[in-house]
């Protein structure tokens, strides 16, 4: 197939782009400048460039920004879309930027779809369009609800815009959690949720080795210890990706989540054990007011994701699960080595 994709050069992009060429696809990339094509054409190995085309343009742009000769050379001749590229932010000042890419710029690519007659149109958005709820089904949730952040509002009202083009062509949304690194290599590209806590367990560790306190202390970390984050590797997302592509159906939404998510308890420990930094106690956020001036920085990675932190959500994965049955593809699970991979890889890096 002849498959047109967004955010190829991002962190799931790249990796469900190497897949597809694998897999003996045509991929087209729409990448917005030259760095990030040739950053992406360096991960593909060379027996697979020649099904690699690199398309100049920008979701900001109506259409693209494609030109009418290029419309007119890709009419008919692509068979699915993957929409991956988005903007992540949970600072308010962002708003216009948040709404541009996320919605305004979904919409372009839906325009642009439309446009070249494709069969397919795939959105990969987020798990976390359900707002301050606890139950995410695989459905439509309501744009009339409180959301933790505009971010969130974004990605659903994308969603929703995705939907008023089903008349057009085939549309299936899919809604991972929180991404890892790969589940068996630990590689990632990120510097989000986990990593951001990885990176500042590194920094307090060398802090503390430095002061060379004759008095052991512990510091603190904010974070309740019951409530579980739904983390899942990035091969796991791909797998549901690629297996959408022949067996996803029309007007469906997938989630790409955990069954079962490891708690912030299960998590620490393994931080702890992995980064050999054991001088770190959790804390409820209630104890937040008791924290040191070195403290507060230790914690300052995870200040935006409190109230994710705060609550366990269960995402019901019926149509997930259905997808990865039909396609006779195995699913991804986050075990205790999966996770000490990642953290290990991480911390070396």
């Amino acid at each position: 197939m002849n498959i047109l994709l967004t955010g190829s050069t991002g962190f799931v992009g790249k990796q469900l782009t190497l897949k597809l060429l694998q897999k003996g696809h045509h991929v087209y990339a729409l990448v917005r400048n030259q760095r990030k094509a040739d950053g992406l054409k360096e991960v593909v190995p060379f027996g697979f460039r020649e099904q690699l085309h690199i398309i100049d343009g920008n979701i900001a742009n109506e259409k693209a920004g494609l030109s009418q000769g290029e419309l007119e050379a890709l009419k008919g001749q692509i068979d699915a879309v993957y929409h991956i590229a988005a903007y992540l932010s949970f600072d308010d000042e962002e708003k216009d930027r948040l709404y541009d890419v996320n919605v305004e710029g979904t919409r372009h690519i839906l325009d642009l779809a439309k446009e070249l007659e494709v069969a397919k149109f795939f959105h990969v958005s987020t798990a976390y369009t359900l707002g301050d709820q606890q139950e995410a089904s695989e459905e439509l949730h309501s744009l009339d609800r409180p959301f933790l952040n505009y971010y969130e509002k974004t990605k659903c009202e994308a969603e929703h815009l995705v939907f008023r083009y089903k008349e057009d062509f085939d549309v299936s949304i899919f809604r991972p959690s929180i991404i890892i690194g790969d589940s068996e290599t630990g590689e990632a590209e990120s510097t989000f949720a986990l990593y951001g806590i990885i990176r500042s367990f590194n920094l307090m560790k060398r802090r503390m080795e430095r002061q060379q306190s004759a008095v052991k202390q512990k510091v603190k970390f904010v974070c309740l210890e019951d409530t579980a984050q739904n983390i899942i590797p990035v091969d796991h997302v791909v797998k549901g990706l690629v297996a959408g592509l022949e067996h996803a159906e029309t007007e469906t939404i997938y989630h790409l989540t955990n069954d079962h998510p490891p708690t912030n308890a299960e998590v620490f420990r393994l931080l702890k054990e992995e980064l050999d930094f054991h001088d770190v106690d959790l804390v409820s956020p209630a104890d937040v007011h008791e924290l040191s001036e070195q403290e507060m920085k230790f914690n300052e990675p995870l200040s935006v994701f409190q109230e994710y932190l705060k609550k366990t959500i269960h995402f019901d994965d019926t149509n997930a699960k259905e997808l990865f049955e039909r396609s006779g593809v195995a699913p991804v699970h986050v075990t205790e080595d999966v996770l000490r991979t990642v953290i290990s890889n991480k911390s070396q890096g």
